[in-house]
Formats: C-alpha cells, structure tokens, sequence
C-alpha cells in the first residue's frame, strides 16, 4: 500500500447510511472524514475568479468564498489553517486537497476522505477535479430510504417521491461506474451492518488504507462528532450498526409500497432487492407522477419564499 493513498469521495442517495459509514472510517487513527462538504461544485463555478485555466492565482477570493460555505463552517476550522496552505499558483484542485488537508492536520491525522451524498450529482466534475481519487457508492434498499426521508417530516410526504430521486441517484452513481472501471466499488447498507469488519477491511483494501480495528469499534458518542446543526436527522448513529432499525415489511404502508415500486421498481429489480409483492397498476404509476409534481411545486414554492 502507498504511503499516501489517493482521496475518496463518498456519494449516494440521501438517507442511505453515509454518515454511519463517515463515522466508522473517520475512526481509523490516521484517517479524516469530515461532514459533507457541499462546497466543490460552487468553488468551480466560481473559479474565474481565482485565476484563468483552473488556478488559485489569487487565494483571497478563493478563501473568501470558501468561508461563506455552509458544509465548511461547520466543520470549524480555524481560518488561518487553510490559509496558510494555500498559496498562489496551485490549481483548484490542489487547493481543494489542501482544505482537505488542513482539516485532517487540524485533527492530527494523514488523510482525508469526503462524504457528501449530493456529490452523486456531480461526479463528472469530481472526476475531473481528482483524476487519482477512488469513489464508494453506498447503496440501501431504497424502501427503507424512503421511511428514513418520510420520518424527516419535511417536503415529502408520500414513499413515490423519495423513489424517484432514490432510482436517479442508482443510475447516476452506476453511470459513473462504467467510466471509472476499478476506481469505483459499492457498498451494499444492508451488508456493512450485517458484518461491519468483513465490509470495512474490504473497503480499507479498496481505499489503499491499512485495515485498524479501531473503525469497528462502538463509540457510543458518535453523535457529539456531527455538526449540532443536523445532529436531530441523526438520532441513531449513536447506536452501533444494528439491522432491522428500518423495516419497509412491517413499516411502510400498501399505498407507500405501490407508489414507490410504480416508480423505483425496475431499479429495486436492478440492484438486486426483491419487490414486495404488491399489485402495481397504472392508476399507482400516475398516482405516482401527480405526488412527484405536487412535490415539486412545494419545492418551488419554498425557494420562490426563501427568495423575497
């Protein structure tokens, strides 16, 4: 193994297990796994203004934006530490590895990983940006991911749409899957908390990481290491890996499981989870469409609000 390994990103569809996953690997003594970070996508948007041709010519304007970042305040890192690892003349990416970097010191630790479950919607760039990284899609039977989304009590409010943006993340992160060949590996939810060490000493040689047990070992203060602003959509990672917690068998309703199935059931079919059972017809399939339009609209009309 490198004395180095490359970074890592870690994606999925939301309320697929990642930050049980970050828990475990930011355990490991020489490894750093932050909160999702959020902030790439916007720092290569905005990357004219930091120089031409993807360098940091300039890193104030570069800090200056970083700073405003939510996923990166959140991590409280003192200001000063990225700062004086970035100097002008990097390119973006090397300047991105050294706010990775800063944290990981910040820590006391080596190396650094990323989870962030949206980046399943930017993996070309992140592709792009990290040309040595190796990416782990964490997959879970999308049933339980829609109980898990629903028990938020947000904007969703039927299992079909959680389907829905469950079966586009599937595709995207599958997608990627065929341009990055051995550079890509899955992880199955269901697997990592049935055997915890069989998963993460795979996941270790996947990552070019030594194996520690230190990443199987139950911290039942897991949950004062997420950021307080989100710490109540993660009430259970105190707990260690337990199956069952989510059940779509005994939780979810007939109306939710049709609804979902009408329109996940080919990706459930692909992934290899079995389908219930239910009879699925087309007034299910354009049941199904209206909830994924009405979602939608509320959605629209919270950013319309949050705009004013």
């Amino acid at each position: 193994m490198s004395e180095r390994p490359p970074p890592f990103f870690i994606f999925s569809a939301m309320r697929s297990g990642t930050t049980m996953l970050r828990l475990m690997l930011d355990r490991h003594p020489r490894l750093a796994v932050p909160s999702e970070s959020y902030f790439i996508p916007t720092l290569w948007r905005r990357r004219r203004r930091y120089g031409p041709a993807g360098m940091v010519r300039d890193p104030a304007p570069f800090l200056a934006d970083l700073e405003r970042q939510l996923g990166y305040r959140l991590w409280e890192l003192p200001a000063e530490a990225v700062a004086a690892r970035v100097s002008p003349g990097m390119t973006l990416s090397d300047a991105i590895e050294e706010v990775f970097g800063a944290y990981a010191a910040h820590r006391g630790k080596e190396w650094w990983g990323d989870m962030t479950p949206n980046y399943v919607n930017h993996l070309p760039l992140l592709e792009r940006l990290f040309p040595q990284a190796r990416f782990v899609h964490l997959v879970r039977d999308g049933r339980n991911v829609a109980l898990s989304v629903l028990d938020l009590g947000r904007l969703h409010r039927q299992a079909a749409t959680p389907a829905f943006y469950w079966a586009r993340a599937i595709r995207r992160g599958r997608r990627a899957q065929r341009r990055l060949g051995d550079r890509y590996t899955e992880v199955r939810y269901e697997d990592l908390v049935a055997d915890p060490e069989r998963e993460l000493r795979r996941l270790c040689e996947f990552l070019s990481i030594p194996y520690h047990p230190a990443v199987v070992e139950h911290d039942p203060d897991a949950a004062e290491r997420v950021p307080d602003q989100v710490r109540h959509m993660h009430t259970r990672v105190s707990l260690p890996p337990t199956r069952g917690l989510r059940d779509w068998r005994t939780q979810m309703s007939a109306a939710d499981l049709r609804g979902f199935e009408a329109v996940a059931g080919r990706t459930l079919d692909q992934t290899g989870y079995p389908r219930s059972g239910v009879e699925v017809g087309w007034r299910d399939a354009v049941g199904a469409r209206a909830r994924l339009v009405a979602f939608r609209t509320r959605v629209l009309l919270r950013l319309l609000r949050k705009g004013r």
